[in-house]
């Protein structure tokens, strides 16, 4: 993961072109990376907890998305990416997905078209965009898998980021803006930075604020019963609890015998040995 100061990532990128032993070595992707790098803003958010910062991506004239933890009670903040500080609204917000849509008059950004999971594919190279300790940071990757969630799909890769860099765009390969960068585990193969994925903006965009309830948690904080099926997976295979993971597993599928990532889980934990 690479960091630059705004304008001169913005700059460097226009001029960069890949060395001929770059891992991917589309030219067309680091193309891209400009463009979509426009869209990307650093947020300010102050509530009765405190400032915090994070990242904001544009999803429409005037919108950006980012994540609802990145906002904690705020229902106001500022982005800035090169110039002036511009005041951003709460316009709609679902807590449990992490989904928070910002408003803002006084952006003419043009955002990055925005295309539903169900058309990326494992190993589609993707690459991250987003703030960290005030910089611009970005990672090129791959689609590692995908998770079914509320009629779409958690994306899971390699294509990091770290603390800041929340609420950030996941682009695929032509710059389309396939998901908001969300949260991560530290992995020896780099493989699970997540990020929610984009079709979910018109849904909570047209929902507006959903009441945040006592103690509501961010989907992928949950813990227990509420906790999604995949969560419990991806914690098994971070802790390499390999026999854990596959009773895991065939539990799953006892309950969604369809689930594709069940099965995948389920002969990864077998790979490793579990039972």
């Amino acid at each position: 993961m690479k960091q630059w100061s705004a304008a001169i990532f913005l700059s460097a990128l226009c001029a960069w072109a890949p060395a001929a032993d770059t891992a991917v070595s589309n030219d067309a992707l680091y193309e891209r990376v400009p463009g979509a790098a426009r869209t990307v803003f650093q947020l300010y958010a102050k509530s009765p907890r405190g400032t915090s910062s994070g990242s904001a991506v544009m999803v429409g004239p005037g919108l950006l998305a980012t994540s609802c933890h990145v906002l904690g009670d705020a229902t106001h903040g500022v982005v800035v990416q090169t110039g002036e500080a511009l005041t951003v609204d709460l316009v709609a917000a679902d807590y449990r997905r992490d989904l928070c849509i910002l408003k803002s008059d006084q952006i003419g950004t043009r955002a990055a078209p925005l295309i539903p999971s169900s058309q990326v594919s494992k190993r589609d190279v993707v690459f991250s965009l987003g703030f960290t300790a005030g910089r611009f940071a970005y990672d090129v990757g791959e689609v590692k898998h995908l998770y079914a969630m509320e009629g779409s799909r958690v994306l899971r890769g390699s294509a990091a980021f770290a603390a800041g860099a929340s609420g950030g765009g996941l682009f695929d390969h032509e710059g389309r803006l396939i998901g908001i960068l969300t949260f991560y585990k530290l992995s020896p193969d780099k493989s699970m930075f997540f990020a929610i994925p984009a079709d979910w903006v018109p849904e909570v965009l047209a929902a507006g604020i959903k009441p945040r309830l006592p103690d509501q948690m961010p989907f992928w904080a949950e813990a227990g019963a509420a906790r999604a099926p995949f969560l419990q997976a991806v914690q098994f295979e971070h802790e390499g609890r390999w026999d854990e993971l596959a009773r895991h597993c065939r539990g799953w599928l006892m309950t969604q015998p369809d689930s594709v990532e069940a099965r995948d889980m389920l002969e990864l934990a077998r790979a490793q040995g579990g039972g």
